[in-house]
């Protein structure tokens, strides 16, 4: 920036050249040359622009600097890099034109170019500052409002602007074009700022004439223009993304200063419901705005108006305002990409997106090109593309059927469920495909974790699809969740996703039932009672596991029911009721023998070496143990083997045999790791720390405790209390 002694030298350059001509002038009398009159001209208006500059340095706020910039009265926060690029981009070094602000409605565009002028204005960077507007609604806390005296073409704007800078001839001038070439004409020698606002609502050839125009503007002018639509030719552009969680919080706080209500609503609310109110919002400050807004003005609470924003046909002037004009411009193949991306909840390469939808990758660029065009869809870092939350709820709201979203029928804009619906059954088949229970699916569990956000957002909109629980909407959607709770349920059991077993098994449950499906819906309970059974909440488990066995004796197989049986016994022996677990155990032994399924007959085995070593019988315990290695070891179960060898390190543990335990849990350890089950990682590191203890090598011992526990934290595991007194009695021998 120029500081008032450089700019005092220039103005005194500027004036004695001036002088100069001036004086050639004069010495041609009324002959003038053409080419001298046009230097004076330039000069004069030189030497104009700088004493303007130089009075707002001095603080002289005078006619001679037209300034119709708008006065931000509301709260302004964040976007400092933003800014910083702006005001670089706004510097005579700078080639272009100026800056080009896009992004979805209500990311505060205007508001950054305002910020921006009004920085330049403190700074005398130009010598005018004029902004003109083509907005055509407004939202309040009251609805969408209408301004019919908009902006809709270039000569309006140009008009506008020779008006605030005093330039009446101009404006008087009849031919569109001839005006435009005389406003760039006074614009040569000056320092002008133009403000283009709001580019979005005119026509295309609208849009084009300006970009002509802006790319005429003689230097060292510039230019701001704000627009949802992607432009910025020969200019910095800058698409607008949300605001960090701290502005967006900072934003509230200022926000409340305005308001007392919600001053007194911010302070009673937890801090997990503002940061879900971000995130609802996608940081998109208009938004936040308005729902704060409903707070302030309508008495809402923090948790109604929250509601309101996740809801699109509740909030329907929120939702119609930032998407509706965009949305009746799209083509079919741009709503089924929009479609897609909405169940995708990480960004999608357009291979991916090729692959979910059918459409050709050539239909996929030109869709993505018109959707990042419009401000609807993000591109990203490597050729990624994604949607911000509040787009997201929006196309989720057309394709549910709402009828309208502000004043725009849905049924106009094409969005089609069927497209919704391919692409759920892509990531369905994309789970079956590196998931279920084979012996090997272990090894492509890492595919499944790349996508586990996009597939656990598949199954919440399945499950809000079928209607579940309650009555059943859709039943392929129903279907499908449950092939998917299937086909996912051994990944998230072996990378410790617990809870997320818990909550997609219930809810294969409720689809099974609502299928008349029992055999789905029992294992469905079966996953959720054996989760609880693992973090030794008997009676939760049991619960499940009587619902279990309610719905296998309904519709399930012998092998179901045998399954039942067996986890009945599981819960007898938590409850060390060891007759009757036995008693269980021995009858799910003989239905797994007479079916012929060899992996059961495994665990039923293992199943009552626990109840023999619980009771103190060692030898027999081994046997049972044994006998279900050998079973999987010929079947190439690893995970099975890999439980089995931590059943007998624990019993070697159990018979002061620390040496003999050794090689079993370092068995264990080296299969759970091959194929990624985290409980029985923790297992094994817990048991060689307790081999290592008995060998008095605590400071060894300490660090494989302290990994289990990590675990089993996380997993909230039934070993859980065991495995922190284990870490507290290595840190008192260790002497830390």
């Amino acid at each position: 920036m120029e500081n008032r002694e450089s700019l005092e030298r220039t103005l005194n350059r500027a004036r004695r050249a001036l002088q100069i001509i001036e004086e050639e002038k004069a010495g041609y009398g009324i002959r003038v040359p053409v080419d001298l009159q046009i230097e004076l001209e330039e000069k004069q208006k030189e030497v104009a622009s700088l004493e303007a500059r130089l009075n707002q340095l001095q603080g002289k706020r005078t006619v001679t600097v037209p300034d119709n910039l708008p006065r931000n009265t509301d709260v302004f926060v964040g976007r400092k890099a933003e800014i910083a690029r702006c005001m670089e981009a706004l510097s005579p070094e700078e080639r272009g034109w100026g800056v080009a602000i896009d992004g979805i409605g209500g990311m505060g565009k205007t508001a950054l170019a305002l910020e921006v002028a009004h920085k330049a204005r403190k700074q005398a960077l130009f010598d005018a500052y004029l902004f003109v507007s083509a907005k055509t609604t407004w939202l309040t806390t009251e609805g969408v409002r209408q301004e019919t005296l908009a902006l809709s073409s270039l000569d309006s704007f140009c008009r506008e602007f020779a008006k605030g800078l005093g330039q009446t001839d101009i404006v008087n001038i009849t031919n569109s074009t001839e005006r435009r070439r005389a406003l760039l004409d006074c614009l040569r020698g000056r320092r002008v700022l133009l403000i283009w606002d709001n580019l979005e609502t005119l026509n295309t050839e609208e849009r084009e004439m300006i970009a002509e125009f802006l790319r005429k503007l003689p230097t060292p002018n510039k230019a701001i223009i704000t627009s949802r639509r992607r432009t910025g030719e020969s200019a910095l552009t800058i698409r607008l993304d949300r605001l960090l969680k701290e502005e967006a919080l900072e934003l509230m706080r200022e926000k409340g200063r305005l308001y007392p209500r919600l001053a007194q609503e911010l302070n009673a609310t937890k801090p997990e419901i503002l940061t879900a109110l971000y995130e609802a919002a996608g940081g998109n400050p208009l938004a936040l705005d308005w729902t704060l807004g409903q707070v302030a003005h309508k008495g809402y609470s923090i948790h109604f108006a929250l509601e309101r924003l996740r809801n699109a046909a509740n909030s329907a002037d929120l939702y119609g305002f930032l998407f509706a004009d965009a949305a009746k411009t799209l083509t079919k193949n741009d709503c089924t990409v929009l479609s897609a991306l909405a169940v995708f909840r990480t960004p999608a390469t357009k291979a991916a997106l090729a692959d979910a939808t059918d459409l050709a990758l050539t239909e996929i660029q030109v869709a993505v090109e018109q959707l990042v065009t419009l401000s609807l869809v993000n591109d990203l870092d490597g050729e990624r593309f994604g949607l911000h939350p509040l787009t997201r709820t929006y196309i989720r709201a057309a394709i549910s059927g709402t009828d309208t979203i502000g004043t725009q029928p849905l049924g106009q804009i094409f969005f089609d469920s069927a497209a919704q619906r391919k692409v759920l059954r892509y990531w369905v088949d994309y789970a079956q495909k590196y998931g279920g229970d084979g012996k090997d699916t272990y090894k492509t569990y890492d595919k499944l974790e790349a996508e586990w956000q996009n597939l656990e957002s598949v199954a919440t909109t399945l499950r809000e699809i079928a209607g579940i629980p309650g009555t059943l909407k859709d039943q392929q959607a129903a279907q499908m969740l449950i092939d998917l709770q299937s086909a996912l349920y051994n990944f998230l059991w072996f990378r410790g996703y617990w809870d997320e077993v818990v909550r997609l098994s219930e809810w294969r449950y409720q689809a099974g039932k609502a299928l008349n499906q029992w055999s789905d819906a029992g294992w469905g309970a079966y996953n959720v009672a054996f989760i609880y059974y693992n973090r030794a909440e008997t009676e939760r488990a049991a619960s499940w596991a009587a619902q279990m066995a309610e719905a296998m004796e309904r519709g399930g197989s012998r092998r179901d029911q045998g399954a039942a049986i067996q986890f009945q016994g599981l819960i007898a022996e938590q409850r060390q009721n060891w007759a009757e677990a036995e008693r269980l155990y021995q009858e799910d032994l003989a239905i797994s023998r007479e079916l012929g399924e060899e992996e059961d007959e495994a665990i039923a085995l293992s199943d009552l070496g626990g109840v023999a070593r619980s009771q103190g019988q060692y030898d027999r315990a081994e046997s049972y143990y044994k006998q279900a290695l050998a079973v999987d070891a010929k079947l190439g179960d690893k995970e099975g083997q890999a439980t089995y060898c931590g059943n007998l390190g624990e019993l070697a543990l159990d018979r002061n045999q620390p040496t003999a335990a050794r090689p079993w849990f370092e068995h264990e350890l080296a299969l759970a790791q091959e194929v990624g089950r985290q409980d029985l990682v923790a297992d094994a590191q817990a048991g060689l720390a307790r081999v290592l203890e008995e060998e008095g090598r605590y400071t060894e011992a300490l660090p494989l405790a302290q990994a289990a526990l990590e675990i089993r934290e996380r997993l909230r595991d039934q070993d859980l209390d065991r495995t922190r007194q284990l870490v507290e009695r290595l840190r008192h021998k260790a002497g830390e």
